[in-house]
């Protein structure tokens, strides 16, 4: 429970600090737009969030799995009784569920390099640094150190490809 409770703040934070969109619709885990083809998914080695390219968006949020127990475990109709104290559980249940439900996107285009380097994915940026990714920790870990060399080399090779197909 506790590394869920971290997972979902950090998601939350990560969601917080940037453009977001609803993600799951469905409410099967899955992205509201299926990846596939060259899209590419990575999730931290901790199974807690995602990293994901789609289309022409690099997004990240709490991966399927973590995703679908923040969603049981918030499920605000568990939760019974009237008054004050469950009005307020449902509210912040609620909250929360719509929070871990986002995910932070931005677009390829903003992205003028990205390499995999000393274990961690590094990004170079057109214009401002988007510094959405410092804040963010799994186990103590920065989110773009938390992924398996070989995930991560696959996603950098993915985003490169996008880059080099919007030149």
């Amino acid at each position: 429970m506790r590394s869920l409770v971290a997972s979902t703040l950090a998601a939350v934070l990560l969601v917080t600090s940037c453009s977001r969109h609803a993600d799951d619709e469905r409410g099967d885990g899955s992205t509201s737009r299926p990846v596939g083809g060259a899209d590419v998914r990575i999730t931290t080695t901790t199974a807690q969030l995602d990293l994901a390219l789609v289309g022409d968006t690099i997004s990240a949020g709490l991966a399927p799995g973590a995703l679908a127990t923040a969603r049981r475990e918030t499920d605000t109709a568990t939760v019974s009784g009237s008054g004050l104290g469950p009005s307020i559980e449902r509210l912040v249940k609620s909250t929360v569920q719509s929070a871990v439900s986002s995910r932070v996107s931005f677009p390829v285009s903003a992205v003028k390099a990205i390499r995999y380097q000393n274990g961690a994915i590094e990004f170079e940026w057109h214009e401002r640094p988007t510094r959405l990714f410092d804040q963010t920790k799994v186990n103590g870990k920065p989110f773009l150190e938390s992924f398996a060399p070989d995930d991560a080399q696959r996603f950098v090779n993915a985003v490169r490809g996008r880059i080099a197909t919007n030149q």
